[in-house]
């Protein structure tokens, strides 16, 4: 097993190349893993790999090639990588999770810390279940200073495996919502498996940001662990000509964060602020935040020439929650962009919440009076009859149509919806 990690960490140093799943992905001289799931062999797709030119394939066939390299058991053997990779790793790991946000938090983590002058690494895009963690780990800079994870949990105890695998020193939970229950069987439920986080055996801190009664928090974590409130801070903000200012007080110091985005990217750079001076005390924090060190938001903003004219697909297309969705919708429609249209793709794992947090949407845009709508999937679609000024699809294909009929008075689009609706798609229809 050894040489295999000596051959991979060769390559990787050579040709600075990836660790993928995927053969979609591999690009030449990357090295490919064919891994094992309920509805496919990764191994299977070897020859398609050595086709695309990777430096090395890793599977469970028995085929005599120099490229490739036979493990009895692929999944074992990423697991085992790694452990190699993390008990070889000699800087910090952060770990983030929470209801919402947590791409937006390790993004600005990231860029806070990057701009330090601290060597950093963070995981790929939002992949944050067991697989979209190993593949972050696997690809990690292993001499960086820090590294900042995501993870995301959508059944009970899954926490628990991702932190066995990751064993982070310092976490962070950005706030917990009954939005997203799913398969949890209640709220405190939901709390129990999120505070899983802390079970890290290289625990040195964490931090919880909590906007409800904390008595049931309190009883769950230890010292090491600390409860915040970033509404009780953020009830300063005051507006200064164009930019929104909150002044507080920490340890007997004073700050100042600032942002011309508005009070929800401050409410991002208070609970960022506050955790990072739990590891870092010195750190340029004086004016907070630069505005380029502000992640926004997740979405991806491309382009398509589509007859003969410029469209941009405004892309969120792969997660959404109540509070992530609602908030999306508001800052493009204050947008000075016109021709615009909605698609809004449903929301899942919300459990016996969903029809209210999904009529919430609808009413939403009928408030603001938005004229171009198109929501998809089922959760939306059962809600037809309320209104015919909105177009109910229950997929994406019959959007497509859809848009090829309208885009003569189109030119901006926005996506957003859980990535089971497959919104990616209808994108890659015009953005090849």
């Amino acid at each position: 097993m050894q040489k295999i990690y000596k051959v991979i960490n060769d390559l990787k140093s050579k040709y600075n190349c990836n660790i993928v799943f995927d053969t979609r992905l591999i690009k030449e001289n990357d090295i490919f893993i064919g891994i094992k799931t309920d509805k496919n062999n990764g191994s299977l797709y070897y020859k398609e790999a050595i086709k695309k030119k990777a430096s090395l394939v890793i599977a469970d066939v028995k085929i005599d090639h120099y490229k490739l390299v036979y493990v009895k058991d692929t999944n074992v053997f990423v697991l085992k990588l790694c452990k190699h990779i993390l008990d070889n790793y000699k800087g910090k790991i952060i770990a983030i999770t929470g209801s919402v946000g947590k791409t937006t938090f390790k993004e600005n983590i990231y860029h806070i810390l990057k701009n330090n002058n601290f060597k950093t690494y963070r995981s790929y895009k939002n992949y944050n279940n067991v697989q979209g963690l190993q593949f972050s780990i696997m690809n990690m800079y292993i001499n960086s200073d820090y590294s900042v994870f995501e993870l995301g949990i959508n059944t009970p105890n899954e926490m628990t495996k991702l932190i066995k695998t990751l064993q982070p020193h310092y976490c962070l939970v950005t706030g917990i919502e009954n939005s997203h229950i799913g398969n949890f069987r209640n709220f405190n439920h939901l709390i129990d498996n999120k505070l899983k986080i802390f079970k890290s055996k290289r625990l040195i801190s964490g931090l919880i940001n909590y906007n409800y009664n904390p008595s049931y928090i309190e009883s769950e974590i230890d010292s090491k662990v600390q409860l915040i409130n970033a509404d009780n801070i953020k009830k300063n903000i005051i507006k200064i000509k164009q930019k929104y200012v909150v002044n507080f007080i920490l340890n007997k110091k004073r700050y100042s964060i600032d942002s011309s985005r508005g009070s929800f990217y401050i409410n991002i750079a208070i609970i960022s602020f506050l955790f990072i001076k739990k590891f870092i005390k010195k750190i340029n924090f004086n004016t907070f935040f630069y505005e380029d060190s502000i992640i926004g938001s997740r979405g991806n903003k491309v382009s398509a020439y589509i007859k003969n004219k410029k469209v941009i697909f405004f892309d969120h297309s792969y997660n959404a929650s109540p509070y992530s969705l609602n908030k999306q919708i508001l800052i493009f429609n204050k947008r000075n962009i016109q021709q615009k249209v909605y698609i809004l793709g449903a929301m899942k794992e919300l459990g016996d919440q969903s029809d209210f947090f999904h009529l919430q949407i609808i009413e939403l845009v009928t408030q603001l009076n938005l004229k171009k709508i198109i929501f998809i999937g089922e959760e939306f679609y059962k809600f037809k009859k309320i209104s015919n000024k909105f177009n109910f699809y229950k997929n994406y294909m019959p959007a497509i149509k859809y848009l090829n009929k309208e885009f003569d008075s189109i030119k901006n689009v926005f996506v957003m919806g859980s990535r089971t609706n497959q919104l990616d798609r209808l994108i890659k229809e015009y953005v090849k």
